[in-house]
């Protein structure tokens, strides 16, 4: 009996008794806020509206029973948060605030809001989307073909004719960019990059390499690779070197000539698992690849080697980007890819970030004509998910100082620039009519 009344006696003192009952002392109840609703007023702008930034109401809709709601959190596209004092005295309403907003950049920029209460509870985060759109004029490129069954990834001037690649073994050439022919390759492999050096032009795709002798007219096929997708190609005076990605060893795939193709030398110094050669150019002595990942995690770098064999890997900034593409405007290296990226080097070695003026852009082709380095590509395939995106952004750029400032332009619609060169007068950019088509396209700039 002692022992029941002394478990009895435990029970009353956890449940709040004094032995006249069961008085438990209830928890106090936590009412989290919420945002009901979310408009932003303007929710687009044009490119340097309000000379760079401009001021834009949030109109808020919110729920919240406990009434101590305390503080409007706001995290704008670059990361800082602002913070606005807030008090309501009911449990639903609406209110507004103002914030000023960067328009010096286009594209589509997430803004996030959320409330927190007196106890330090928050609200689910609401995003709204503000988008800076271009105050695009009329284009300076000219379609020259479109509607064409394949896609084109690549080309290349050398001397006398353009020379544009593509799938499914597709190859175009033309003395001017304007009046093309369509060449037979001999293969239906895909052929993502071709390069040319004197007499000599490399073609390379999906396990296959290619050298034509006489300005693209014929083809004969100088090595093939099983399970490599073969991305880039450049040339020296006595050296060809083609790179890629091997499949079946999940590890990139570098060869190396030094007979015009006769001959090659597997080159194996890479990682398992790491980096893909994208995009290769020779110049001033040097090779230099734009690189992008398959697998592995690691600060944006290029592959650099002075004679193909032995290779340098130079990290050119601290997050991870892929690069697609890689051109030398006369005085520097520069490489571009994803997320508007952009380096440039006067060695090789030692590279500079620069910033550009579009967001949301994968820069893929690039080319310079002495004066005008201009880079292009395509709307960020993110973007594509849902649909066709709400505006078009300018997939190009161009800068006459070195990648000091820039302009950005239009070449059509969403057409998505895959290969660019300049020859003859005029810059010829090849690619598709939009990130998604799968129709091949040429247009050309004076």
């Amino acid at each position: 009996m002692r022992s029941l009344l002394f478990l009895l006696t435990l029970v009353l003192a956890a449940c709040g008794g004094n032995g006249d009952g069961f008085k438990a002392t209830p928890e106090p109840l936590q009412h989290v806020p919420a945002i009901s609703n979310l408009k932003l007023t303007p929710d687009s702008a044009l490119y340097m509206e309000g000379n760079g930034r401009l001021t834009v109401t949030a109109e808020i809709s919110f729920r919240d029973a406990g009434l101590d709601i305390q503080t409007l959190k706001v995290q704008m596209p670059d990361g800082v948060t602002i913070d606005f004092n807030e008090s309501f005295a009911t449990e639903t309403g609406t209110f507004t605030e103002d914030f000023d907003i960067s328009t010096d950049k286009v594209g589509a920029f997430v803004v996030d809001f959320w409330l927190v209460d007196n106890a330090g509870d928050s609200s689910l985060s609401h995003s709204a989307v503000f988008e800076i759109i271009a105050d695009l004029q009329g284009s300076d490129w000219t379609s020259r073909m479109s509607g064409l069954p394949f896609v084109l990834n690549d080309v290349t001037w050398d001397g006398t004719v353009f020379v544009a690649v593509g799938d499914g073994g597709a190859i175009l050439t033309s003395p001017n960019g304007i009046d093309w022919l369509l060449e037979f390759s001999g293969t239906d492999a895909d052929l993502n990059a071709v390069a040319a050096h004197g007499s000599d032009i490399f073609a390379v795709g999906d396990e296959i390499v290619l050298l034509s002798i006489n300005h693209g007219k014929n083809w004969i096929t100088k090595t093939t690779l099983n399970a490599a997708d073969v991305t880039a190609v450049a040339l020296s005076a006595n050296r060809v070197v083609v790179a890629g990605f091997n499949y079946g060893l999940v590890a990139p795939v570098v060869l190396l000539s030094i007979d015009r193709g006769d001959t090659w030398q597997v080159v194996t110094p890479f990682e398992s698992g790491s980096n893909s050669f994208a995009d290769l150019i020779f110049r001033d002595d040097l090779f230099v690849a734009a690189v992008a990942y398959r697998f592995d995690s690691s600060a944006t770098r290029v592959e650099v080697s002075a004679d193909g064999k032995d290779w340098s890997m130079i990290p050119v900034g601290d997050e991870e980007v892929d690069l697609y593409s890689v051109t030398h405007d006369g005085s520097q290296f520069v490489v571009a890819g994803a997320q508007h990226t952009v380096f440039t080097s006067l060695d090789g070695f030692n590279w500079t970030e620069r910033q550009t003026p579009v967001e949301d852009v994968d820069y893929m082709s690039a080319a310079s004509d002495g004066s005008r380095l201009i880079l292009a590509g395509g709307i960020s395939w993110v973007y594509w998910w849902a649909g066709t995106p709400s505006f078009e952004r300018p997939v190009g750029i161009v800068s006459t100082d070195g990648g000091e400032s820039w302009e950005f332009f239009n070449i059509d619609g969403f057409f998505e620039s895959r290969g660019m060169a300049w020859g003859n007068g005029r810059f010829v950019s090849v690619g598709q009519s939009s990130p998604i088509s799968g129709e091949g396209a040429i247009y050309t700039a004076d």
